[in-house]
């Protein structure tokens, strides 16, 4: 009985001084050292959204919805010839409104009385140079105004992977500088956390009322960029063990 007590404790004794080994060990940091790296690709856009609005106005609900989609059957219509798919046509906000017209209205006022619609449409085109005779087709329509378009790039996530590339490069770079700087060597890689976002995209905006048939419509995109950042921390050791 006696061998088994001592067995025990020494076996406990084993085990707590193996634990305190450990959290010594782990107790003495790794000298580390991180950086952010950034990096940027410039591409020209590929796809163009033009984005519509319709509004329509009318004392009865009915007449008003009527006037809002005979002027998005028109727009329809004028977008077939430039052969864009009804799938790349799409109805991104749908609201009916009832503003009261009050007993005295005010004759300065432009505010509008009645039921109210408003219809956001989208029309997703994948050739840029065609986002100009998208613009003039909804003029054409009677859209009541021509929100805006935001050029992008189709395969968005080969640009992305291409900026996370360059983005590394630089933290390497970055971190063989300081090293050199600091007199210490870099011995292995600890973590690399990726992130970005996309850059700032071009955006014409544009009313109908300032437009003409005569003179089609000219959109010049200009480019796209994208950014891309990685933070990478490295393990590092004195320069001469």
């Amino acid at each position: 009985m006696k061998h088994r007590i001592f067995a025990a404790l020494a076996a406990c004794a084993i085990v707590v001084g193996s634990a305190a080994a450990a959290s010594a060990q782990s107790s003495r940091l790794t000298p580390t050292l991180t950086v952010t790296g950034a990096g940027s690709v410039t591409h020209a856009p590929d796809r163009a959204t033009v984005s519509f609005r319709i509004e329509t106005t009318n004392d009865q609900a009915a007449a008003a919805t009527s006037a809002n989609a005979a002027i998005a059957n028109a727009l329809t219509t004028h977008l077939a010839p430039l052969n864009i798919p009804q799938s790349a046509i799409s109805t991104s906000g749908y609201a009916l409104n009832y503003n009261p017209r009050p007993v005295r209205p005010d004759p300065a006022s432009t505010q509008r009385y009645g039921y109210t619609v408003e219809r956001t449409i989208d029309v997703v085109v994948d050739k840029v140079d065609g986002a100009g005779a998208v613009v003039d087709a909804g003029v054409a329509a009677g859209v009541t105004n021509v929100n805006g378009i935001a050029f992008s790039l189709r395969d968005r996530r080969a640009a992305m992977l291409g900026a996370q590339t360059a983005a590394l490069a630089d933290a390497v770079a970055q971190a063989r500088n300081l090293a050199a700087a600091a007199h210490v060597r870099i011995v292995r890689i600890l973590a690399i956390s990726p992130s970005g976002g996309n850059g700032p995209v071009p955006l014409f905006r544009a009313s109908p009322r300032l437009m003409t048939a005569a003179v089609p419509t000219t959109i010049d995109p200009g480019n796209l960029t994208v950014d891309a950042s990685v933070v990478v921390q490295y393990e590092i050791a004195p320069e001469h063990p």
